[in-house]
């Protein structure tokens, strides 16, 4: 019985740590990207600033964070640009 209940409690910690975590991480959405990622080095009204800017601007202005120290995986930059894309167009 003693080793049943150790069992649950270290089950129940494994899951509140790893649900923790996820709220933590941002979100895997584009605006909590934008949010966790570039707001780490400037504010996300500084990114949004440049409203105008089409697919290819986004794109490098992700490439160019990514050369200053950005770390992203393919799959978030790819959410990352999708949103700006989608949120803040060419007008």
């Amino acid at each position: 019985m003693r080793h049943r209940s150790r069992t649950s409690v270290v089950l129940a910690f494994l899951v509140i740590v790893t649900v923790s975590l996820g709220a933590c991480s941002g979100g895997t959405d584009g605006a909590s990207l934008v949010q966790s990622r570039c707001d780490s080095c400037h504010s996300v009204d500084w990114v949004t600033g440049a409203s105008d800017a089409a697919r290819a601007d986004w794109e490098g202005t992700v490439a160019r964070m990514e050369a200053k120290g950005l770390q992203v995986t393919d799959e978030e930059r790819a959410t990352i640009i999708d949103h700006l894309n989608a949120t803040y167009p060419p007008e």
